[in-house]
């Protein structure tokens, strides 16, 4: 396994921009898959429109990796996004799963993190009726 790749793959993600979001070219396999709560996709080109548009539709999108675990091929990130939306700046953290080929690229990227309570409760109209009906589920102090 290329250790480098993957150091390499963590910091690109810790200093991603619009405008070096081909520098995953060297990173990744051709037909890489990545999956998150609103992604499955196939493909170098599909996994860069992602970021392409996470850019185009974002005020300021920034990944941290907080913390990282490198096991054989399957690889283990803890990061942070921030970006302003609703007037403020929004936090949402999260897992990665990257399973790497014989190469070292990155042949899998598979995103976990709480859609609903990361983004979806923070849209006024969606968030205030998922809050009233935290109320049917949650017992009463």
């Amino acid at each position: 396994m290329e250790k480098s790749i993957v150091k390499n793959y963590i910091n690109l993600f810790s200093n991603l921009s619009a405008d070096n979001i081909n520098e995953f070219d060297n990173l990744i396999s051709k037909d890489i898959i990545f999956v998150d709560p609103f992604n499955n996709i196939k493909g170098i080109n599909a996994f860069k429109n992602i970021f392409y548009h996470m850019f185009e539709n974002l005020n300021e999108p920034r990944f941290s990796v907080i913390d990282y675990s490198i096991n054989k091929q399957r690889v283990f990130l803890k990061w942070k996004m921030t970006f302003f939306a609703f007037k403020s700046l929004q936090t949402i953290e999260g897992m990665s799963e990257l399973l790497l080929n014989d190469a070292g690229q990155v042949a899998s990227h598979t995103d976990y993190w709480d859609s609903l309570n990361g983004l979806f409760i923070k849209i006024p109209f969606i968030g205030y009726f998922y809050k009233l009906s935290l109320c049917l589920f949650k017992p009463k102090s």
